[in-house]
């Protein structure tokens, strides 16, 4: 458990003077860097690789990001907000496993051990979607495309809009979600002791599926329930606020009820509860 704290306590550390991370983004990823890497193996090293790539890929082509989003530069730090409804429900997996299962990797099948299955799938379910998310995200708005295709309408919108969709970034969520699963399959590989009849490798494919499907429900949830607007006068994507608000600026879709981390949060826990009932299907 110290070498857990201290190798999450190092990350954050890091994160922070790269100004990746806020004081309280930092902090929060000390606690659930740690918390899950003192579990097991395989939960810690998930959470952990999808942030180092997700942190990565937001520094990828960022001057041209800065051109779509006005802040852009500002929501590149992840804040405590922001870390923990990518991790929040996890962390609960992590702690429920270690009250069943003390610190022992199991291998995912679900006629041996439901509910270690199930928690497995949807813990992988989770980061899948989460990164699946960002990596469509942070790789759609340099796709080539002059426009995104809303989901709810398949009307063209500007790049950078909430529920907008682009073949880049659905194949990057695609991409992501397998990582995930290919990180989840690896590890597993090598810590688990357990032998089972069930192939391990599909954690690879389902990490591809369950990173489509948690893009597909954020952009959905971002359509409906995040406002969206656009500077007519500089094209940017912004985020207006009462004192803010410009006679250039126009709505484009949504309404004002989530923020972009309620909606994070909601779309992951869904794709990850959705992953552990599908797993039962599969392994």
């Amino acid at each position: 458990a110290i070498f857990a704290f201290l190798s999450a306590g190092f990350i954050a550390f890091r994160g922070f003077k790269k100004n990746r991370l806020t004081k309280g983004g930092a902090l929060a990823a000390l606690m659930v860097g740690g918390t899950t890497l003192a579990v097991t193996w395989r939960f810690g090293l998930c959470l952990l690789l999808f942030y180092y790539s997700s942190s990565q890929l937001t520094k990828f082509g960022r001057k041209k990001k800065a051109k779509i989003e006005a802040d852009h530069d500002q929501d590149a730090r992840r804040g405590l907000e922001q870390v923990l409804s990518c991790s929040a429900t996890a962390v609960i997996y992590s702690l429920v496993w270690l009250t069943m299962f003390s610190q022992n990797d199991l291998p995912v099948d679900y006629e041996a051990n439901f509910i270690a299955s199930f928690l497995l799938c949807s813990y992988m379910g989770f980061f899948a979607c989460c990164n699946g998310d960002t990596w469509a995200s942070e790789l759609g708005t340099l796709s080539d495309s002059p426009s995104a295709t809303m989901i709810t309408t398949l009307k063209d919108v500007p790049k950078g809009t909430n529920g907008g969709l682009s073949v880049v970034g659905t194949l990057a969520s695609v991409a992501g979600g397998a990582f995930i699963g290919l990180v989840f399959y690896i590890v597993g590989f090598v810590c688990v002791l357990n032998s089972t009849n069930i192939l391990q490798w599909p954690l690879v494919p389902f990490g591809a599926l369950m990173g489509f499907t948690g893009s597909m429900v954020d952009s959905l949830l971002g359509a409906t329930f995040q406002e969206s607007w656009v500077d007519d006068k500089t094209g940017m994507i912004v985020k207006p606020s009462k004192v803010q608000m410009m006679p250039s600026f126009r709505k484009i879709s949504g309404s004002d009820v989530l923020s972009n981390e309620q909606v994070n949060l909601v779309s992951a826990t869904f794709t990850s509860i959705f992953a552990g009932l599908l797993g039962a299907f599969i392994f």
